[in-house]
């Protein structure tokens, strides 16, 4: 693989609608290269240098994975499926933890007892995907849902650029050893008589 640039380009799915969009394309960023809206195959995000490397789904919020876990499921489980291609997945929720735990925001469950039994829904359905899947869940919230979906995709990029460094000095450094004994045959052999 070629050597990555300094800076990644962060693709955002065509699908996100601009206004629910974590980054804003016209507006320069100093950590990255650009922003492109390109179709993702699966996800909202990634990195255009590092294909399959890393990807990040957005969700709004519990209300929204309740339907993609259990009234959309099928949908949600093909979106699963293609992210199986990506090495490191992650699903960034704009709620805190508490947000989602708090009965208040279930108002669309009814009667009120029934909340609790979806919000223990939700969780086992996220802790099988975290457990069969290798999917991350990061409860955001609102406020840091675009900054840490921006640390995942520069951390990913970051560490495979080492990664790739790293690869070509051991290369460079085989290189080496097998020219230098190329040139001294005779070298690490031992005279038999």
């Amino acid at each position: 693989m070629a050597k990555l640039p300094v800076k990644p380009t962060i693709i955002i799915d065509t699908r996100e609608k601009p206004e629910n969009r974590l980054f804003n394309p016209a507006l320069p960023d100093k950590d990255v290269a650009g922003y492109l809206v390109e179709k993702v195959d699966a996800g909202d995000y990634t990195v255009k240098e590092i294909p399959n490397l890393v990807i990040v789904e957005k969700k709004q919020d519990g209300k929204e994975l309740y339907g993609n876990l259990i009234t959309n499921k099928d949908t949600f489980m093909r979106c699963i499926e293609r992210m199986r291609a990506f090495k490191h997945k992650y699903i960034v929720i704009q709620q805190t933890y508490y947000e989602f735990l708090d009965a208040a925001n279930w108002t669309f469950i009814n009667p009120y007892k029934r909340r609790f039994s979806a919000i223990s829904m939700v969780e086992s359905w996220l802790i099988a995907l975290s457990q069969n899947e290798g999917i991350h869940f990061i409860w955001a919230g609102k406020v840091h849902a675009s900054r840490l979906t921006k640390r995942i995709l520069l951390k990913s990029y970051e560490y495979e650029r080492k990664r790739l460094k790293n690869e070509q000095n051991v290369k460079n450094q085989v290189g080496d050893v097998l020219s230098t004994s190329a040139g001294n045959p005779g070298e690490g052999t031992s005279a038999q008589s």
